[in-house]
């Protein structure tokens, strides 16, 4: 797995399995001069079919817990590049999971960490999902370690939640979808493919080291328009009904568990990227939204 002789760069990827990784891991598996390691949590029986389907040697998935430091410590020894993707829902275990990979990479002497971040953590006002990020990306930058912080915004592709939770969130609403104000504010999805290709060209790339990266994709659309395409796609005839921010501020003092103030402030910022840096040291060329959705949107 971690054979010195083959002068191979070794890579672990955290979080290999979910819906990035697996696409990472299956993009880098083909070129050479890499040796590809996966830490993950399962058991080797349930990686969804990276062994079954000759994705993966079995050795080359290492069974351990960012949230065990000896997990952490073991899975980085003799590796050369972390790309960390690993995320949990419990905000607090991201940020110990990030504590112990960081301390494992010093005492093995990792020589690059690229973290997959988001551009959730460049808001103005940033919600907890946000906050998370950035105080990884800080931990990161503070660590001494070499380091390349990238922020996608949504990404979406066969396989991905991002758009599935949409149509989702539509769904459970009868008889119409509640759009918080206008629904006028800009965003920018991104392709899976895009991303991987982004995550790939920092591995080996002096440029990228110490830099940090937005990762937006070609095309803005207002957020009405998406959700419009959506329920086009699915064939959903609700109709849109205008919540005025005001009336949802109210919401949020009586319900904020429901609707906060930052998920407000989140829904109606637009968010907004400017990809020069990416394509001047990545060559950074996303595709458009149309030809990302030609296979469907989920």
């Amino acid at each position: 797995m971690k054979d010195k002789e083959n002068k191979k760069l070794n890579i672990l990827i955290t979080g290999g399995t979910g819906f990035v990784g697996s696409n990472l891991v299956n993009l880098l598996r083909h070129k050479e001069g890499y040796s590809i390691n996966v830490l993950s949590q399962q058991s080797i029986s349930s990686k969804d079919g990276f062994v079954s389907n000759n994705i993966l040697e079995e050795d080359q998935i290492i069974i351990g817990d960012l949230l065990n430091y000896n997990d952490a410590e073991k899975a980085t020894n003799n590796i050369d590049i972390v790309i960390h993707l690993a995320y949990s829902k419990n905000y607090p275990e991201n940020l110990v999971m990030a504590e112990n990979l960081i301390n494992a990479c010093r005492k093995n002497k990792v020589k690059k960490i690229i973290l997959l971040s988001s551009m959730s953590a460049k808001r103005s006002h940033p919600d907890e999902y946000g906050k998370n990020k950035l105080e990884i990306e800080n931990m990161i930058k503070k660590s001494g370690i070499n380091y390349t912080i990238l922020r996608p915004s949504i990404i979406y592709g066969k396989g991905g939640k991002s758009f599935d939770f949409m149509i989702e969130l539509i769904n459970k609403v009868p008889f119409f979808t509640p759009i918080i104000g206008s629904g006028k504010y800009w965003i920018m999805p991104v392709h899976k493919d895009d991303v991987i290709k982004a995550v790939e060209k920092t591995i080996n790339n002096k440029i990228t080291d110490k830099k940090e990266y937005d990762l937006p994709g070609r095309d803005k659309i207002y957020f009405v328009d998406l959700i419009n395409l959506l329920k086009k796609e699915k064939r959903i005839g609700k109709i849109n009904i205008h919540i005025p921010i005001m009336f949802c501020k109210v919401i949020s003092m009586i319900l904020p568990k429901v609707l906060s103030k930052e998920n407000i402030r989140n829904l109606t910022e637009s968010s907004l990227a400017d990809m020069c840096l990416a394509e001047k040291d990545l060559d950074y060329k996303p595709i458009s939204l149309k030809e990302g959705l030609k296979n469907g949107i989920v």
